[in-house]
């Protein structure tokens, strides 16, 4: 394989990754609440159960896909051996 056929193939599995992330979040942003005014028929610390996961289950998946990107592009650093040398 050329220099070039593993920057492609890096960028490649980067992107998909990338987009798998994007996708994911977007999804749940979009669907999601549809469901929230049956959810805020029940209540968790005296919050609308809609409400409460919208607010902190956002940030808590956000934090979750961002720790996932970040496995996945070492992993594929790993996979195309593009790691850098200080």
């Amino acid at each position: 394989m050329s220099d070039d056929d593993v920057k492609q193939a890096y960028w490649r599995s980067i992107s998909r990754i990338s987009l798998g992330m994007t996708v994911t979040l977007a999804v749940i942003m979009i669907v999601f609440p549809f469901f929230i005014p049956e959810l805020n028929a029940y209540r968790f610390l005296r919050f609308p159960l809609g409400y409460f996961l919208l607010a902190h289950g956002a940030v808590i998946l956000l934090a979750i896909l961002i720790y996932g990107f970040f496995g996945g592009q070492q992993r594929a650093d790993r996979v195309h051996n593009m790691t850098i040398q200080f």
